[in-house]
């Protein structure tokens, strides 16, 4: 019987012994590529940390941009090493690295801090990861080909006109960002909307749009990180705001999808259809893209478009008013393309915008609209000198790699000749993302670019960019998208009579 006993014994103790070693096993096989991960971490340099926070209250320091990301490259070196909590990420700013990143289709998935951003933008091409965003990326991208893109420049060219007529050359100071940001609603809400620039009577009333009063929360949750917990963050009275903002975007759009399909049902045929049109003929003939993807990726085009076109116009002007001799190309070569024509731009006008073009890249450059890319690595990759297991949480942050002194001598002056052809054939082809790269390089860079085009084109046929005496430094702030502190402020010199340079309608 005693010896019965202790056999019993034995055999129970060996089987917890047993169940020990594999629960360790599992554990160890389930966060073998998080340990990795912050292995790989300790032997990186970055920023200092506060304990459990992490990197999270860097969002807070009013330099960042100046003083971490511009210098990262100098300061950390190729791989950075920040921490979110107790989760480590890496950011990445060589260019042959992030072409291994970004090329690939094995890393398209959205890190994990995306889903932040649903309840403003939504689960669209920004957002979502997997299938959903490869299948709506295959099915939206042929609305951006340019034979569809030209039939926007008459919206682009009617909210330009808008924002002249808006202007007073009297003034003598002017913030552009305000008023460019209401031009580039207006190019949204006919363009995705198909509320038209030049309102008649029937139109949809869009002062009291959601889309004018959208607030984003993430960069209060990176400031309050235990916010960063869903459990706690549905608890408070932000996500609560955030959430009825997200019903009213959500509500306003359907409206708008009901207005659409009446109107296709049975109006007459329209030069200008707008993204909803087609975003409504994608979901008639495909029964997986549901209603609700409608609203979904027109919140996306709507509010994403909004912050990086406008923000990215404002610095286009506010640095062509810092840069006269710039500023002169441009208006020679705007007025040698139109001459004393009233009429508005064509599709090859824009493309002979050439010298404009390189210099809104090279606000790009500097002040890219979107700062801070996120991805999950699919797979174990070699960057440089490091490996980074499959599973990593990496950064990519443009502001910072088109700094890097090597690939951009002077990386702070404004020299729109770093984008001829000769030099942009002999850098590398990743040095410069603005609009990411690869697979998920954005939809609407054609669209914005033209758009942007058309906007400044229009201020240059008319008036002289000067500067305002002790404005004219920009306070990059980083808000998900750029912002610039204060506002971009100019002032307008009438260039020829206003009457003579007025579009015709």
């Amino acid at each position: 019987m005693i010896i019965e006993k202790v056999i019993d014994r034995a055999s129970t103790s060996e089987l917890w012994s047993f169940a020990s070693i594999l629960l360790l096993g599992i554990t160890v096989y389930t966060f073998w590529g998080y340990l990795k991960s912050v292995l790989l971490s300790l032997k990186l340099s970055g920023p200092p940390t506060v304990p459990f926070l992490g990197n999270c209250l860097l969002i807070k320091e009013r330099d960042l941009l100046s003083n971490r990301a511009s210098k990262a490259y100098d300061l950390y070196g190729s791989l950075v090493r920040i921490w979110i909590l107790l989760f480590p990420f890496f950011v990445v700013l060589q260019p042959d690295d992030l072409q291994t990143i970004l090329s690939s289709k094995k890393h398209t998935n959205k890190v994990f801090l995306y889903r932040l951003m649903h309840n403003f933008l939504g689960n669209g091409l920004i957002t979502s990861s997997g299938e959903k965003w490869s299948t709506h990326r295959r099915l939206i991208q042929p609305t951006f080909h340019l034979t569809i893109l030209e039939k926007f420049i008459g919206t682009f060219a009617d909210a330009s006109q808008a924002l002249f007529d808006n202007l007073d050359p009297l003034e003598k100071e002017i913030n552009i960002a305000k008023f460019v940001n209401n031009c580039v609603v207006d190019i949204l809400n006919e363009a995705v909307l198909g509320v038209p620039v030049k309102k008649d009577k029937d139109s949809v009333n869009m002062e009291e749009s959601p889309f004018r009063q959208g607030k984003i929360c993430v960069p209060q949750r990176f400031i309050q990180p235990w916010l960063l917990l869903d459990s706690i963050y549905h608890m408070t009275k932000l996500a609560s705001e955030e959430m009825d903002q997200k019903n009213r975007l959500n509500d306003f759009t359907r409206k708008m999808i009901k207005t659409r399909r009446h109107i296709m049902e049975n109006g007459p045929p329209s030069d200008r259809k707008c993204l909803l049109d087609f975003l409504i003929e994608i979901s008639d003939n495909n029964k997986d893209f549901t209603e609700e993807d409608i609203v979904n990726e027109a919140c996306t085009f709507m509010l994403a478009g909004q912050d990086s076109v406008g923000a990215a116009t404002a610095f286009s002007l506010f640095l062509l008013a810092q840069n006269p001799n710039a500023q002169k190309k441009c208006t020679d070569e705007i007025d040698a393309i139109f001459g004393d024509d009233n009429r508005p731009p064509s599709m090859t006008d824009l493309r002979e915008m050439r010298y404009l073009e390189m210099c809104i890249k090279e606000s790009l450059r500097l002040y890219p609209s979107v700062p801070l890319i996120a991805r999950k690595i699919g797979e174990e990759v070699q960057l440089s000198k490091h490996k980074l297991p499959a599973g990593s949480n990496v950064f990519i942050c443009p502001y910072a790699t088109h700094r890097i002194k090597h690939i951009y001598p002077d990386p702070e002056k404004f020299d729109p000749e770093r984008f001829t052809p000769e030099n942009c054939e002999k850098r590398h082809p990743y040095a410069y993302i603005p609009f990411s790269a690869g697979p998920r390089y954005c939809i609407g860079n054609r669209f914005a670019l033209m758009e942007m085009k058309t906007v400044i084109s229009r201020l240059l046929r008319s008036y002289e960019l000067l500067p305002v005496p002790g404005k004219t430094q920009i306070e990059a702030r980083f808000r998900i998208t750029l912002r610039a502190s204060g506002g971009l402020w100019i002032r307008l010199k009438q260039r020829r009579e206003m009457a003579e340079l007025r579009v015709s309608n």
